[in-house]
């Protein structure tokens, strides 16, 4: 059974829970710019409608800068819809999305930084490359990333810990060129959460070949937000080790312990939550002459190039 709009509009956000004393005067406070968003997307006939707590994590994301807010709504909700790929059919039982988390290791370490930041952890559990599909693991990244968005509410930032241990030459040839820059342009474009550090942890030998598939995606924002660490996260100075997992030196349980936590949470509490946010997309039938790029217009032409050739 679908739920209705309205109450849809509020599982999007059920960090309201926790955050219920601090989120409501900041409703109140940034009134008139929710307001102008909401007026701005009545306009927008291909856009869905959202609550006015939605709309506050936008401008939350965009340090409350109206008109970035608005152009992340619209880009979030046209990618949404212009790439099923990451954002259709993700029920976590489903093969692809089960396949993915056992590839891949995905973790919101439990206590905050000093400066209330989440750390976010991802590294490879299998390590052969043919059990590594780019799309898939895309698709169960974006479940990731998606629960931690609606679960953390209005987090003051995110330092994201790439382990590239056990990465090897055979997972950059099954990278998918089309699939990365849309990854790219997401995370880059759309993506309603302030991201503060991104910091790659033992980096491979190949590391040139990997910034020359990545860097010519990247603006210099996210450049510059990107650190390269030949050793481990003693390399990383903006994060408390103590807070780290257990296999990193720290007093948290160990990375396979929280991402298997919070698998089978994912699994149980967030089944109908996902397919029920699959409503929530852009219509491209609706969309007026110039209201914002289509998702073939953000994209450009993929072209021939499906993986990456390396010599």
């Amino acid at each position: 059974m679908s739920a209705s709009p309205g109450k849809l509009n509020q599982k999007i956000v059920p960090f309201l829970k926790g955050l219920s004393n601090e989120f409501q005067p900041l409703l109140k406070k940034h009134k008139e710019d929710i307001q102008h968003v909401q007026k701005w997307m009545t306009h927008q006939r291909h856009l869905p409608t959202i609550s006015d707590e939605f709309v506050l994590l936008f401008l939350h994301s965009c340090e409350y800068s109206l008109e970035k807010a608005k152009t992340t709504i619209e880009t979030y909700f046209t990618i949404r819809a212009g790439v099923p790929e990451f954002f259709a059919r993700r029920d976590p039982k489903t093969a692809d999305v089960k396949n993915s988390f056992d590839v891949a290791e995905m973790i919101a370490v439990p206590k905050s930084t000093n400066s209330g930041y989440r750390v976010l952890l991802y590294r490879l559990k299998e390590t052969e490359p043919s059990k590594a599909n780019f799309v898939e693991l895309m698709k169960a990244f974006f479940v990731f990333a998606d629960i931690r968005i609606s679960e953390d509410g209005l987090a003051p930032g995110y330092i994201v810990i790439f382990d590239m241990k056990g990465v090897s030459i055979g997972h950059l040839t099954r990278v998918s060129l089309p699939s990365l820059k849309k990854y790219m342009v997401y995370i880059q474009e759309a993506h309603p959460a302030r991201l503060k550090a991104i910091h790659v942890i033992h980096c491979v030998s190949f590391m040139d070949r990997v910034m020359a598939l990545v860097k010519p995606l990247m603006k210099g924002e996210l450049m510059g937000l990107l650190h390269l660490h030949t050793g481990g996260v003693e390399c990383i100075k903006d994060i408390p080790q103590e807070i780290l997992p257990e296999d990193y030196g720290g007093k948290a349980p160990s990375t396979p312990k929280i991402h298997e936590a919070d698998r089978k949470r994912t699994e149980t509490e967030y089944v109908e939550w996902l397919k029920a946010e699959e409503a929530f997309r852009a219509d491209e039938s609706r969309r007026a002459p110039g209201s914002g790029k289509s998702s073939s217009q953000l994209f450009g032409m993929e072209g021939s190039f499906r993986k990456l050739s390396i010599d």
